[in-house]
């Protein structure tokens, strides 16, 4: 059998975030957003695997700068790991645990000519996930990546481009790639938001698929300090969820 690989759902979650939040802080910010993923996929194989993630992202952010970390809990039951099986006949498990944490940090290079903004990031995943229970490599991945946001009109489209450096070992050979991430928002009423988003991204281990996902997602604002944001994910290759949803909360101090 093929080796199989999970999507990273922190990723997806992220994602939704970034694209509903806009509206640039004319101040410094601090900023904490918690959610909930629940996804569920069959990968290539048998059965489904089924993928609980609470998550909790602090963030810092200027005019000119973000700081965002993610410190996920995984839970998982099925066949397939967080990364991947390599087994040639996959036993369904459960397991549960800390997740791998992150850091990203963002610069705001400003606005063009032509009226897009742009930002370049880096952000480093850390292997605080135990490798031994399916919910992580133990390997370092660093991501390089450019965004880019048009903001003013009715609807607000971006995109963004980057690079994964995978960690690799014996057990986990990954594959560095290029992904890319399209789509819009709108504001169709006082607080509330409405985007859709496309994401892509190269295969990550030989023999695996290209990932393609499509993402719907709202946010409403309670009031300035507040808000609540949900999204349906639908994916359609083996290296997908079949579907994926998420609920966030976050909050501006």
């Amino acid at each position: 059998m093929s080796p199989s690989r999970l999507k990273s759902f922190f990723g997806i979650l992220t994602l939704a975030v970034v694209s509903t939040g806009f509206a640039e802080p004319t101040d410094s910010q601090v900023k904490l957003d918690t959610g909930l993923v629940f996804a569920r996929g069959n990968y290539g194989l048998a059965t489904d695997t089924d993928v609980f993630i609470a998550l909790v992202n602090p963030t810092f952010e200027t005019v000119d700068w973000r700081i965002q970390g993610s410190i996920p809990y995984v839970r998982l039951k099925g066949p397939a790991t967080v990364v991947g099986n390599t087994g040639t006949a996959p036993k369904s498990f459960s397991t549960s645990g800390l997740g791998d944490a992150s850091l990203a940090v963002t610069r705001k290079l400003g606005a063009m000519e032509n009226g897009w903004s742009t930002a370049a990031g880096v952000k480093v995943k850390f292997p605080t996930a135990d490798k031994n229970k399916g919910l992580g490599t133990g390997e370092v991945d660093t991501t390089v990546q450019i965004d880019l946001l048009k903001s003013g009109g009715t609807v607000t489209p971006f995109a963004s481009f980057g690079y994964q450096f995978l960690g690799r070992n014996a057990n986990y050979p990954m594959k560095d790639g290029l992904f890319a991430t399209a789509g819009f928002t709108t504001k169709v009423s006082q607080g509330l938001v409405l985007g859709l988003a496309g994401n892509w991204r190269e295969k990550i281990i030989d023999g695996g698929k290209e990932g393609v996902e499509a993402m719907a997602f709202a946010q409403h604002d309670f009031n300035s300090t507040s808000h609540v944001q949900v999204f349906v994910l639908r994916g359609f290759t083996d290296a997908s969820p079949d579907i994926a949803l998420g609920l966030t909360l976050g909050f501006n101090f």
